[in-house]
């Protein structure tokens, strides 16, 4: 029995603690100027051979008509009596022409807080998108870096302070709905460990996931 147990709840506690990093993309490009969206996404990655399953909810307002900001909530860390919020701007550096892609910056934070202890981790980060328009379309390829100001308290010596991944999608943008799918590659470029599991590096596929993502735009 304890045995059971112990298999089972690893995948979620390897869930939360990588869901800093495992978050779908909120917004791929800067919303209208004042326009709300509300939305959510579904999925999670996979390490080794646990598959770790997330849901998250979120809003978005476009601010300028270069600028959004945006704000999640992880819905599945509540029922292990841990919050967890992320929130960040897009900023648009280069508009799309043609066939090239609009270039949007990405800066913001992650939270994570205890309901047992109160103790509190807060990770910052910085990514970069390409987003093409092509009408109702926008696919978009990015990266992002995840900063782990906490990382010497990694057991055995193997955090690390800094954590890349890749990103890929398309989203549907319709008059009131938005609809989306993204996969994303945590930690491609070396080998870190959480708890029970080394995440292995790029050769070795790393942290993957895929997600489902949909959005009510209030115009």
């Amino acid at each position: 029995m304890k045995i059971y147990i112990i298999k089972t709840v690893i995948p979620i506690i390897l869930g939360i603690l990588l869901g800093c990093g495992c978050n779908a993309s909120r917004v791929v490009s800067p919303l209208e100027l004042n326009e709300w969206r509300l939305g959510g996404a579904i999925g999670g990655p996979q390490v080794n051979s646990e598959r770790l399953p997330l849901m998250s909810i979120y809003m978005a307002k476009g601010i300028t008509k270069e600028k959004s900001f945006y704000s999640g909530l992880q819905i599945v860390n509540l029922g292990f009596q841990s919050l967890q919020l992320d929130a960040g701007l897009v900023t648009r550096l280069k508009k799309s022409k043609g066939f090239s892609p609009e270039v949007n910056l990405k800066t913001g934070l992650n939270a994570m807080m205890s309901f047992r202890d109160a103790a509190t981790r807060v990770y910052p980060e910085i990514g970069i998108l390409s987003t093409w328009k092509l009408k109702r379309f926008m696919p978009y390829f990015g990266s992002d870096l995840w900063i782990d100001p906490t990382y010497g308290l990694t057991e055995f010596g193997k955090g690390s302070l800094l954590h890349p991944s890749l990103q890929t999608g398309v989203r549907y943008l319709g008059k009131y709905l938005e609809f989306g799918i993204e996969a994303k590659w945590l930690n491609p470029t070396r080998t870190f460990i959480i708890p029970q599991q080394d995440v292995p590096s790029f050769l070795g596929i790393g942290a993957r996931g895929l997600y489902f993502t949909i959005a009510y735009r209030m115009l």
